[in-house]
């Protein structure tokens, strides 16, 4: 798809025919009419997850042409899920043998999102089971979301930040995503005696490390306030774990925005485990970093 003569980066989605790919086709359907992208549904048939009750070593060309059309359906069918959503959004399917992952990460290559559901079929089609779907955020050139659930309609973009590079580059993608979903963010960072040095806690009192806290988060933020004064911002400090401040928030968000990793030390809001449980228990789609993002506030700094 071209605008202005230039090729528009499709949104891309991995289709197996499990409901939660079809959550998934659903929710990058409606993301690729804000973002105005043509919307790429990807089917991947691996021959090698289909294990015969024979223990044949090669399946028959007919049963392959069974397992082919049997997911050539699924795409077209997936396909009509997403034009009586947005009629207008031009579609585009296509069918790959080999690895699932492999398969989707080129196509992140060119793309400007994955989009996955949280667990698939696997069984005879082999396609996106759930280790697929976790496994392919941390390495995607492109940001990926993870579809764990519909999320609240009319709640905030709520994203981690902890004063890191990867913390600012979630920031901004949150900023982009609540001005097409036409709602505020909310910008959530946690702290806890149990992540500072105690030597460092023996020196300093507890109301003077929240303070501290406080102030690092709005400032933050600030950037992203003064870069794009349209996008409401809020902030929320948390005493407890990053993990479990973000699952809570989480509940009244329509998105939650996370890095691949972060800071350690006092704030730790974008680890690896984090995001990792984030994305196992999250109730709604999850977006998670792992590069710059294409960026509609290029004023905001990392």
């Amino acid at each position: 798809m071209t605008v202005d003569g230039q090729e528009v980066p499709a949104v891309v989605v991995g289709v197996d025919g499990s409901e939660s790919a079809l959550g998934a086709v659903r929710w990058a359907a409606g993301e690729a009419m804000r973002r105005g992208a043509p919307l790429r549904l990807v089917g991947v048939l691996e021959w090698s997850a289909y294990r015969p009750p024979a223990a044949a070593g090669v399946l028959p060309d007919g049963d392959r042409d069974v397992l082919l059309e049997h997911l050539r359906k699924e795409l077209t069918g997936a396909a009509a899920q997403a034009h009586a959503l947005a009629p207008d959004l031009t579609v585009t399917h296509d069918l790959l043998v080999g690895s699932p992952k492999r398969a989707l990460l080129d196509e992140a290559g060119a793309a400007a999102l994955l989009v996955l559901g949280s667990r698939g079929r696997g069984g005879f089609v082999g396609l996106l089971t759930g280790s697929v779907s976790m496994a392919l955020p941390a390495a995607a050139p492109c940001p990926v979301v993870v579809v764990r659930g519909a999320g609240v309609p009319d709640g905030p973009v709520v994203v981690g930040v902890d004063g890191s590079p990867e913390g600012a580059l979630a920031l901004r993608y949150a900023v982009e995503s609540a001005a097409r979903l036409g709602t505020s963010v909310l910008a959530v960072r946690a702290w806890s005696h149990d992540r500072i040095d105690p030597y460092v806690l023996e020196l300093v009192r507890s109301d003077g490390v929240e303070d501290d806290e406080r102030r690092q988060l709005e400032k933050s933020v600030l950037p992203a306030r003064q870069a794009r004064p349209d996008v409401p911002i809020e902030t929320e400090l948390v005493r407890g774990h990053p993990a479990q401040a973000l699952l809570e928030a989480g509940q009244r968000a329509q998105l939650l925005v996370v890095g691949s990793r972060g800071n350690g030390g006092v704030t730790g809001m974008l680890l690896g485990s984090i995001s990792r449980s984030v994305l196992h228990h999250a109730h709604c789609p999850v977006a998670v970093l792992t590069g710059p993002p294409p960026s509609d506030v290029s004023g905001i700094q990392p």
